[in-house]
Formats: structure tokens, sequence, C-alpha cells
């Protein structure tokens, strides 16, 4: 198969709001030939972090609920959705920076330098968007509850705090009563980082049944083989 180059030849904003959307012109060269011309767009907004909290005194995982407009868009949804805390990146603000001031802002914990860290970074949506988010993990106790939460004044955020247990998080997301792409990011993430040990042990439990099952074949082998050489 030849390889197929993608170039692109320009790139222009054809909408310079709030959000920014570039359209990009493409060029797909084969065997140094230009075969096919076209153009792409692009969401360009600041990229983000998304925060998995765990109040380790509890055993909860701290969300909120907030009114989604784009859900309510969508339809067949309820517009209002639990989420796990998160905002975007301010300019050249340091993700983990971020991380922390959003944890604060939202739900009013102060997360302690060593307890929160980086699980994943990640495309929520690459077929139109270049928005990167950068999914933390952090633990707090009840200690570090230090203000109420709820989101910065004037950005009409309307934040709704939960503390769910850790097994019902983990049901909330099966169930699909969480439809937010990065909470769910966040809960699978959670789970191994609470049952790797369970997944160790599945793999060596299936590793045993592999051997076993080499085991009988084997020996069925050798008994065909005893039983060939009986019969000479």
């Amino acid at each position: 198969m030849n390889k197929i180059n993608i170039e692109i030849k320009a790139e222009k904003r054809v909408y310079d709001g709030y959000l920014k959307i570039e359209e990009g012109f493409v060029s797909e060269i084969e065997n140094g030939e230009v075969t096919v011309e076209y153009s792409r767009f692009a969401l360009n907004r600041p990229n983000a972090v998304a925060v998995l909290v765990y109040n380790s005194d509890e055993d909860t995982v701290v969300l909120v609920r907030q009114h989604r407009y784009p859900v309510h868009v969508q339809g067949g949804f309820d517009s209002h959705i639990l989420e796990i805390p998160a905002g975007k990146i301010e300019g050249d603000e340091d993700p983990r920076d971020t991380a922390i001031r959003e944890v604060k802002e939202e739900i009013g914990y102060d997360i302690k330098e060593d307890k929160v860290f980086l699980m994943s970074e990640f495309f929520p949506s690459p077929g139109y968007s270049s928005e990167i988010i950068h999914l933390y993990a952090a633990t707090v106790r009840n200690e570090d509850k230090t203000s109420d939460g709820g989101g910065v004044e004037g950005e009409h955020e309307n934040i709704e705090i939960l503390n769910v247990s850790a097994n019902e998080f983990f049901k909330m997301v099966t169930s699909g009563e969480i439809i937010d792409g990065k909470t769910i990011m966040g809960a699978n993430a959670f789970w191994h980082l609470r049952n790797d040990n369970l997944v160790e042990l599945g793999r060596k439990y299936l590793e045993i049944l592999r051997l076993e099952e080499a085991k009988k074949i084997a020996d069925s082998v050798i008994n065909e083989e005893d039983a060939d050489e009986t019969t000479k």
C-alpha cells in the first residue's frame, strides 16, 4: 500500500468569539502527487484540567452538578449533569496549579501539594476540537475543607456539591447516570488505583487456568501415545 501524506497548505480563522474556529486546507499527497484537496475545521479553545477528588476520611468522591447548555441543545438528557471538578487553564498557568485552583473554587478543598498527581492527558473530541484535558487525582481529608465552594461569583456556574461513596460512584458510571466523558475517564483510572491488586489476581487466575488446560492436553497426548504402544 502506498503511503498517503497529509499536508496543511493554509489555515485561517473563520470565527473569533469566545470560542475560536480554524479552517485548515488539506492536501493528500500520494507518490509525490496531490490526489485530493479539502478543508477541515477545528474548535480552538483553551486546554483544561479535571480532578477526581477522593475524600479518604469518608471514602467518598466529591462531584458537582451543574447545568450544561450544550446538553440541553442535544436533547434527551437531563441537562443538570454530574461531573468531577474541572476548568480551563488561564494563559500560561501550570495545569497542576489550575487543578488546585479549580478544586478550591468549585468544592472548597485546599489540596496539599503531595496529594495530587497527573493520571493522564487526552483529547476529548479530536475530530473537531484542539482541547487537551489534563486529568488529575487528588486525595483530601475533612480538615482540608476550608470554604463552601460553589464556583466563582459572576461566572454563573450554579454548582451543587455532592459526596458519593466510592462504590456508588462506580455504579453511577456503569448505570449511565453519569454521562460526562472526563468523569467516566476519571472513574476508570480511579477504579484501577483502588483495584490493581484484583486485576493482578485475575491475571494470575487466568494464567493458572491456561496452564491447567495445557496440562490436560499434554496428558491426553501422552495417554494416546501409551495406548498406541500397548497395541503394538
